[in-house]
């Protein structure tokens, strides 16, 4: 039983230091900067009760998809970081400092990339991390049982270099749909064409042999390179038939201004499944 109350109490500091760690904030969650433009700013909040230890640090990395279209980062890809990276080439003035509760920080930047860079867009992740300025948290039961816990929490965000004349798109190389146990799953698979990344969306629309829309989807998403794009949709009243998927990619997101992307043409593809 003291261990249990031991483990108990070990479980509710961990999710109250977890708390008030997640209050730190970032905005924005993406910067843009160009050649004619190459300062910017972020800021950091300090929304938790305790004062934080913050450092800033830059590292190469873009979201890719799995076999099955599921994001992951993908970090360590050093031939295309020795094309596309400014990690090495950004500079962020304050890099380490501290915050007391609900006390604000603007972090500013500024790239120097290379002359030799060709036009197109360029990137890296802005990793901020914080953990709280006191000591470590201890615990002793009294078996003699001692717990020391600190906590990093990291927060990615994405900084652009616009270099030039910059253009970007996409491609269909095919379209797939299943459904299964889970609900329902569209898997595009696309080619990015011009020399930026697609920040976008991805638009679905569900209809049956009538044509009437039966469900609808929309998620944000990036293309860095070619890659296989998926959106699930709610297939449990769906009846037994056949029907219609409609995707649509377009250079369009919530999270970020529309004056900020690269412009590119929509691009719809459908394709039919059914469900017996």
């Amino acid at each position: 039983m003291k261990l249990r109350h031991f483990y108990t109490s070990l479980m509710l500091i961990l999710l109250t230091a977890l708390s008030a760690e997640a209050q730190v904030t970032i905005a924005p969650t993406t910067l843009f900067l160009d050649n004619h433009n190459k300062f910017g700013t972020f800021l950091v909040l300090n929304g938790s009760n305790q004062t934080q230890e913050v450092s800033i640090d830059f590292m190469f990395g873009y979201p890719a998809s799995d076999s099955l279209g599921h994001t992951v980062m993908m970090y360590g890809d050093t031939l295309d970081a020795a094309r596309y990276s400014i990690a090495k080439d950004m500079r962020g003035f304050p890099r380490t400092f501290t915050l007391a509760p609900q006390q604000r920080q603007v972090v500013r930047l500024t790239v120097r990339p290379r002359s030799d860079r060709d036009d197109g867009m360029y990137w890296t992740r802005i990793k901020t991390t914080s953990n709280p300025a006191t000591q470590a948290i201890g615990e002793t039961s009294q078996n003699g049982v001692t717990a020391q816990i600190n906590f990093r929490f990291e927060q990615i965000t994405a900084a652009f270099y616009k270099k030039g004349k910059v253009t970007t798109g996409l491609d269909f190389k095919g379209l797939e749909a299943e459904v299964d146990s889970t609900g329902g799953h569209i898997y595009a698979d696309v080619e990015r064409t011009g020399n930026a990344p697609y920040l976008g969306s991805i638009f679905l629309e569900i209809q049956d042999t009538g044509g009437n829309t039966v469900a609808q989807g929309q998620s944000s998403t990036t293309v860095y390179f070619d890659d296989t794009r998926s959106v699930d949709f709610d297939a449990s009243d769906l009846e037994p038939g056949t029907y219609t998927a409609k995707v649509t990619f377009k250079t369009q997101r919530p999270d970020i201004p529309q004056e900020q992307l690269v412009q590119a043409q929509p691009i719809t593809q459908t394709t039919t499944f059914t469900i017996r």
